[in-house]
């Protein structure tokens, strides 16, 4: 800690230094994040609502209006009406506070997810005491149904589903595991990532199957605005088909202004994220989304013709904007393209070299991309 207060120049200059190490979306080099440069006017929406505190919730009822609009917003979009939850940092807040509240609700400890699920639920496992119980994949590397079911019995709190998996960008079939799901037992989908995309996709003609609240037996749902949604970071979204659940999670805290707000894991909540997902909702609205689905979706599209004129395939058909190759020693090439100051990642099931084109991934970055892979393939 400094002793005495230091000049506002100084600490700028080196802010702005430190900023400068950084990498940025805007020169189209990160090609491995599921997040992208927000919306100029959620950066802004952001900013004016900076210091308001929803885990008080009582003194921002402004905040807490916007909060209830875009939850509302939200959940008509994933095939609900009347769905309850709150905007909390991201999709691993999202997960643990879901099995907390099926665990509280239904008294049991296992969880039954897939190989292919975000690692946020084994960390949920570990804070909750809770069972994992691991099911294996089919040849497209969506959860096996067929093990889901055998093995989801009547110690079972949850069982989870994946809309667009961290990895593959791959889509389980979460309809045929609602019937797989047996009764009393909590169904919940981590949608973080598809959440702003397949519903956008569908529009654009393609085959989306059900995979939200239009399915009776989802009980809950994690979605990211602060990914495709193009808000701010960190803004994520617990969305839940009962909003009676919450109570089973509640704390009492008699100190603040109201006892009505969200119970979720974080005790303080900024409002910055609620305004910012509100403004980014409000600005692209369905058409804006669509189109900017349709464009990722083409450059992926591009992408994916890039490496087949190297050829080099696919693990799956790009289900999302998401596209995982056939190369050998990924992990060196991943090097190699790190060194030319591409940002690009590795899968790990199956080990391939993952491509997220997000908004700020054009056909020219694309090209620069795979024009410095051949040079790599080539020994160059």
């Amino acid at each position: 800690m400094w002793e005495k207060p230091r000049p506002e120049e100084e600490i700028l200059a080196e802010l702005e230094k430190a900023l400068a190490k950084d990498y940025h979306f805007s020169g189209g080099r990160v090609i491995s994040s599921m997040c992208t440069q927000p919306l100029e006017i959620a950066k802004r929406a952001h900013a004016m609502f900076i210091e308001s505190n929803l885990g008080n919730a009582g003194l921002y009822p402004g905040s807490l209006s916007l909060e209830t609009q875009v939850i509302s917003a939200i959940g008509e979009l994933l095939g609900g009406k009347g769905i309850a939850g709150g905007i909390v940092s991201g999709g691993t807040e999202a997960n643990i506070t879901a099995l907390w509240m099926a665990r509280n609700i239904t008294g049991k400890k296992k969880v039954v997810f897939p190989k292919s699920a975000h690692f946020s639920f084994h960390k949920a496992c570990d804070i909750l005491a809770m069972e994992p119980v691991m099911v294996g994949l089919g040849d497209d590397y969506t959860i096996d149904i067929d093990e889901a079911a055998r093995k989801a019995d009547r110690d079972t709190a949850a069982v989870v589903g994946i809309a667009g998996t961290t990895e593959l960008g791959a889509v389980d079939d979460i309809r045929s595991l609602s019937e797989a799901t047996p009764d009393g037992v909590f169904l919940h989908v981590d949608a973080a990532f598809g959440g702003f995309v397949l519903p956008f996709l569908r529009k654009l003609g393609h085959a989306v199957p059900d995979f939200d609240f239009s399915i009776p037996g989802v009980s809950s749902l994690a979605v990211d605005p602060h990914k495709m949604g193009m808000s701010t970071v960190p803004s994520g979204a617990l969305l839940v088909r009962d909003r009676e659940w919450f109570r089973r999670i509640h704390k009492e805290a008699p100190y603040l202004d109201t006892l009505g707000q969200l119970s979720a894991l974080s005790g303080t909540r900024c409002s910055a994220a609620v305004a910012a997902t509100y403004a980014a909702m409000g600005s692209l609205g369905t058409e804006g989304y669509v189109r900017m689905v349709g464009e990722c979706m083409e450059v992926t599209r591009h992408a994916l013709s890039r490496a087949r004129k190297l050829g080099i395939e696919p693990v799956i058909e790009p289900v999302m904007n998401i596209l995982c190759l056939k190369v050998d020693d990924p992990c060196g090439i991943q090097k190699k393209l790190d060194a030319k100051g591409w940002k690009v990642s590795v899968a790990q099931n199956p080990a391939s070299l993952r491509l997220v084109i997000m908004p700020h991934v054009t056909r020219e970055s694309v090209d620069s991309l795979f024009a410095e892979l051949e040079c790599i393939m080539e020994g160059k």
